[in-house]
């Protein structure tokens, strides 16, 4: 119909696509943890690097953001809010897109934890310093574990999950205490001249655990225009900030647009827009999407 099946731009992919750890589609369900060193869970270290960018959002959830010194692609997480606090003194180094061996040589860690993705220079990392290899999965709280693991830190990583489950509930239970459950939902971002959105499997925070319904005919991932999103007609439209400043598309344009104006969620005031962020599949963006709905939800946040 109106909807192009994953038609989505490779910048989009760099953060939120790659984020869903494409590359480890193979490996849903596993956490694997291999070390080419002889002490692989290391103890407290002072000075960790990472290669995969995530693996810092997990660091940073696991209270751990003082042991990093630097990160491959930091970037990926400075255009996000959630992460400002803990990026703002500049402590932590971005490493550039590709893995360089000379520059993380030169900060000195004491561990440095891999994806599987970086096999290639596993061996290479491994004599600068102790190098972990995590396999990344489509569970972050499978992942966030493995992370812990490599620095004795598995006790945080369960206080975390746990937290965050408790979130989730207490979250369920507002939303379902509302009389929101079961109500369409729509999660998208604008892109050029249309909209990005994600399906139930990349958004099964909001709608398996939330109560969210799905708005029908809709891939995993894609592109919609304005058109197919009137055909769709949903309760509910959360829509990413433009962060990267790649869309014509701007909220107040289509205030004037009477395709827009004529969505049952824009006549019932149902439009939110959201940092970006919690459209993610990562630990510190989704416990933010928890909080967001917990006060929309319970009258204690604006629109």
């Amino acid at each position: 119909m109106f909807v192009s099946k994953k038609k989505v731009t490779a910048l989009v992919l760099t953060l939120f696509m790659a984020i869903t750890f494409t590359s480890a589609c193979g490996n849903e369900g596993q956490s694997n943890q291999k070390s080419t060193n002889k002490n692989a869970d290391v103890k407290g270290p002072a000075t960790i690097v990472v290669t995969y960018f995530p693996y810092a959002d997990h660091l940073i959830a696991l209270g751990q953001v003082d042991r990093l010194a630097g990160v491959v692609n930091l970037k990926s997480l400075q255009n996000f809010k959630v992460y400002d606090s803990y990026l703002e003194s500049g402590n932590i180094v971005d490493l550039g897109e590709q893995v360089s061996p000379e520059h993380i040589a030169s900060l000195k860690p004491d561990l440095i934890i891999v994806s599987q993705n970086d096999k290639q220079h596993v061996e290479q990392l491994s004599k600068i310093a102790t190098t972990v290899t995590v396999e990344a999965t489509l569970d972050w709280q499978e992942t966030i574990v493995a992370v812990a693991r490599a620095i004795g830190e598995e006790a945080a990583a369960e206080q975390y999950i746990t937290k965050f489950q408790a979130l989730q509930n207490e979250t369920a239970t507002v939303i379902e205490k509302s009389g929101v459950k079961g109500k369409t939902a729509l999660f998208a971002m604008p892109w050029e001249k249309s909209f990005n959105y994600w399906g139930s499997t990349r958004m099964s925070l909001y709608y398996e655990k939330l109560g969210f319904k799905p708005v029908d005919d809709l891939e995993k991932v894609g592109e919609i225009s304005l058109e197919g999103i009137y055909a769709l007609n949903p309760d509910y439209i959360f829509i990413g900030k433009d962060y990267a400043n790649a869309s014509e598309i701007k909220l107040e344009d289509l205030g004037k647009s009477a395709i827009w104006n004529s969505l049952d969620a824009v006549k019932n005031n149902k439009v939110f827009e959201v940092d970006t962020e919690i459209l993610g599949p990562l630990a510190m963006g989704q416990y933010k999407g928890l909080e967001y709905m917990n006060q929309l939800f319970s009258g204690t946040t604006s629109k």
